[in-house]
């Protein structure tokens, strides 16, 4: 590190668990971002401020109006915006460092060309389709995902990977929810509402968990699954069965 990142990235340097060794590994890691919206926000903002290499922002949606009361990335003048657009302007004036890239919609043949590029994955899409489609991938190709998701006032953060260090156990996105929801079955924000507050909530923890496995510091939620209500400020971690 040169001497302005010494002095930008000082705090986490200070840290015990983190110092020198761990914030180079950030400054060399690459991370793909899916989904520049409500999850997408708070988790690009502070992988940018804490300086991570290159962050992928993919995302096929443009800002509407009614994103603005969570998806803190994106203002007014953002509106009828492509979001992977947006979020680059805002993030490139927090942290020049960072090289961004912009991609649309993350499909699966997408995930077989590039997807290997990437040392982790952060799964911040609004469907279960996507979430299911990219943690599969993830789980076949054996990159590690951070998964998160919302609705109303309550959220779940999870990491999982098929070929983590021993003694590890290997997890997925199956292990903990093994089939995928049929449609109108389950809550969506959408129709549910969901409180801006809380999405940052659960944004920031993912953020964290993603920190955490690049860096190699802490215990990340492998094997386990945080469980929020924040209507009640009440917070569970719970364990789960192997994947395989």
């Amino acid at each position: 590190m040169n001497d302005d990142q010494l002095l930008r990235y000082s705090r986490h340097i200070l840290l015990d668990e983190i110092g020198i060794e761990a914030q180079e590994r950030i400054l060399a890691s690459r991370m793909l971002v899916v989904g520049a919206g409500g999850l997408g926000s708070p988790v690009l903002l502070y992988l940018t401020a804490a300086g991570v290499g290159t962050i992928g922002v993919c995302d096929s949606d443009r800002v509407e109006v009614s994103n603005l009361q969570r998806q803190l990335l994106h203002s007014e003048a953002d509106v009828g915006r492509a979001k992977p657009e947006s979020a680059v302007r805002r993030l490139s004036a927090l942290n020049s460092d960072v090289r961004f890239e912009q991609h649309p919609h993350v499909t699966r043949e997408w995930l077989e060309a590039h997807g290997r590029d990437w040392d982790l994955v952060v799964e911040c899409a609004d469907t279960f389709g996507a979430k299911y489609m990219v943690a599969d991938w993830c789980a076949e190709a054996g990159v590690p995902l951070v998964w998160g998701t919302v609705v109303a006032m309550a959220y779940q953060v999870s990491v999982f990977w098929s070929r983590p260090p021993a003694p590890v156990p290997p997890t997925s996105l199956r292990s903990l929810h093994p089939v995928e929801p049929a449609p109108g079955t389950t809550p969506a924000s959408p129709e549910a509402g969901v409180l801006g507050p809380v999405v940052g909530q659960a944004g920031t923890t993912m953020a964290t968990e993603a920190l955490k496995v690049v860096a190699g510091f802490g215990e990340p939620l492998l094997g386990r699954v945080l469980v929020v209500d924040a209507a009640k400020q009440r917070a569970d971690v719970l364990t789960f069965a192997p994947w395989g």
